[in-house]
């Protein structure tokens, strides 16, 4: 009997033991996957921060050269136009990278979040990641405002022809990746003038400016706006949080 007791408390006593190592070989693989997360979390932040630094000088060289070209020979402006749409494409390929790299820290951040040991740094990753999301949107501004034909259309507004808006729908992908061809998938129901009219709102245009675009009144805009959301919470109900405006919903589309 005492030894049946024996082999009894022998057999609890290994199934614990192998309960406790699994567990510290568990606890152990999930500190290495926090710690690699992190890692690649603090890896992809820096290379964020320096492409938004190469691309802040890369505007600030645009403006110079641009504000060159007034006082500079036909024969020499071709050179600086040629350097201007260097630097532009340079932009734009580093936006096109810092989106895929906001990617990554917001699938990593996710995974951090949801790992059942906190890291004694997420408070510190929290900060991070709301000052690396306000910087991506304050450059993709940046990188919008300082496009020959935005900047045009913002100091001197004039109505849009077709070609027009070739040029700004083509601007509005590369900087937002397929965002008409979402917003078309998405709804079906918009009108070609609602897509130009969502084209202009992500673009940052005001309400007046839209108006001069269209040869319209600001509250023929404001009406075709209002119009819009209908089809759009007809084709999915949940779109807007409650007191949404459409130009916030496109803001985050």
């Amino acid at each position: 009997m005492e030894l049946r007791i024996a082999v009894i408390v022998s057999l609890l006593l290994g199934v614990i033991l192998a309960l406790i190592v699994l567990y510290q070989q568990n606890l152990k693989k999930k500190e290495r996957t926090i710690h690699r997360l992190s890692s690649e979390l603090q890896k992809y932040s820096k290379q964020l921060k320096d492409n938004e630094v190469l691309m802040a000088q890369n505007n600030e060289s645009i403006q110079e050269l641009q504000m060159q070209l007034s006082t500079q020979k036909a024969s020499e402006q071709e050179a600086q136009l040629s350097l201007i749409k260097q630097l532009e494409e340079q932009n734009r390929q580093l936006n096109l990278a810092n989106q895929n790299l906001q990617h990554q820290i917001e699938a990593h951040w996710k995974q951090l979040k949801s790992a059942p040991l906190k890291t004694p740094h997420l408070q510190e990753l929290t900060t991070e990641m709301l000052r690396l999301k306000e910087r991506e949107e304050a450059l993709t501004g940046q990188l919008i405002s300082t496009h020959p034909l935005v900047a045009e259309l913002r100091s001197k507004p004039r109505f849009l022809q077709p070609e027009d808006f070739v040029r700004i729908a083509t601007l509005v992908n590369e900087i937002y990746p397929h965002f008409t061809e979402r917003l078309t998938d998405t709804f079906p129901n918009l009108t070609e003038l609602d897509q130009q009219l969502c084209i202009l709102i992500k673009l940052g245009f005001s309400v007046s400016q839209i108006a001069v675009f269209m040869a319209v009144s600001p509250s023929s805009v404001s009406q075709q706006k209002s119009r819009m959301k209908k089809r759009i919470l007809q084709q999915k109900t949940d779109s807007f949080t409650e007191g949404e405006t459409l130009d916030l919903w496109l803001h985050r589309f």
